[in-house]
């Protein structure tokens, strides 16, 4: 199959550019994604608008932040600018961005794109300053200030000027265990608790060159300590703004029962209180609640597969564990979506990215690597 070219991306993936291999394939840049395995040796990921030219920064930004948000300048006459140099630590990404003036908008377009709907965005602010809207909360962040995005839900945000932030990106069920439930969309963390929490991930990040990627994934257990203990420095000053939307109820119920075998949408229906059709319109974007469900558990096991220290359990015990009625149905579920079978996937997870929706992200982003 001969496909065009003409894109900024060309240099990049040879004489294919991702569009042309996008419209001749007849697929979605996540399906072209979605399973990929992505080694930790070749794991670090460095994008910059540096290395294209002035004239196709703005297309080659824009597509490289896709999977956070709309990105555009502040002015008409000033083009995108910006960096990323990250490395995956165990189910979490963290590196270093920079940007000059822009605007950036996370919708739901974006949410059911991106594939990071169970992800926080952590950031700490180093230069400039970035204000917004997360939902109705108003928020500020200037150097040395802690900012908390949940990317399941939207908001708009601003960049005034140049700036650099250290920036995380954790599984919500990692985030939110340290803040016990609380929804922490759109919170900014100030004064000591910022302070403990940017001075462990700016560490992080300046020994990032000198890290193995093979033992990369210790130091999230690193991060998340701190984290507990920034957030339980907080307590006291975090606005009790808990989140009752039927999106988080349902997110907080599926996680409660995962394990149950007769979880579902009738059994949610009558717990939640809601009608099949409410249900269904809250999560139609990601395909209905079923889908939801399936995917939860499916990523369940293979984050359990996955896992360096994970105990020489069955398939089929896992199988029950997590919500499957057998062995052959998960093996079955399994193998379309991921591609492998569970066996094939346990074999590979000592040398593969430990989240799903990380691993997508990150082989994203290596599109835009030179």
């Amino acid at each position: 199959m001969r496909l065009k070219n003409s894109s900024v991306l060309s240099q990049y993936v040879g004489s294919v550019t991702i569009g042309d291999y996008l419209r001749e394939s007849d697929c979605s840049l996540w399906d072209l994604t979605y399973h990929a395995r992505v080694s930790m040796n070749s794991a670090r990921i460095r994008v910059s608008t540096r290395s294209v030219a002035p004239a196709d920064a703005d297309d080659f930004w824009r597509g490289a932040t896709r999977p956070f948000f709309v990105t555009e300048p502040v002015g008409a006459d000033t083009p995108l600018e910006g960096s990323i140099s990250a490395l995956p630590i165990g189910t979490s990404l963290i590196g270093e961005t920079t940007f000059n003036a822009q605007k950036y908008t996370r919708n739901k377009i974006v949410i059911a794109e991106s594939g990071l709907d169970d992800q926080y965005m952590i950031q700490v602010v180093l230069d400039g300053q970035v204000s917004g809207d997360a939902e109705g909360v108003d928020f500020v962040a200037r150097p040395g200030d802690v900012t908390f995005f949940d990317l399941g839900r939207t908001w708009t945000a601003e960049a005034e000027a140049t700036g650099r932030t250290i920036t995380l990106l954790a599984p919500r069920s990692l985030v939110e265990a340290e803040s016990k439930g609380r929804s922490l969309h759109g919170t900014v963390l100030r004064g000591v608790p910022a302070f403990v929490l940017a001075q462990c991930m700016q560490s992080v990040v300046l020994a990032l060159p000198h890290i193995d990627p093979d033992a990369a994934a210790g130091y999230e257990d690193v991060v998340a300590s701190l984290l507990r203990v920034s957030l339980g420095i907080a307590e006291p000053d975090l606005l009790p703004r808990p989140d009752h939307s039927l999106r988080d109820r349902a997110y907080a119920y599926i996680a409660e029962h995962l394990s149950e075998t007769w979880l579902g949408p009738t059994t949610m229906c009558a717990a939640l209180s809601v009608s099949r059709a409410q249900l269904y319109r809250a999560f139609a974007s990601d395909g209905g609640i079923a889908l939801v469900i399936r995917r939860k558990r499916l990523e369940l096991v293979y984050r359990e597969l996955t896992r360096a220290e994970m105990p020489n359990e069955t398939i089929e015990a896992l199988a029950q564990r997590c919500g499957f009625t057998s062995k052959s149905q998960l093996a079955r579920a399994f193998k379309g979506f991921y591609g492998m079978t569970p066996s094939q996937a346990r074999s590979d997870g000592r040398r593969t990215i430990g989240d799903p929706s990380i691993a997508r992200l990150h082989r994203r982003l290596q599109f835009f690597s030179p």
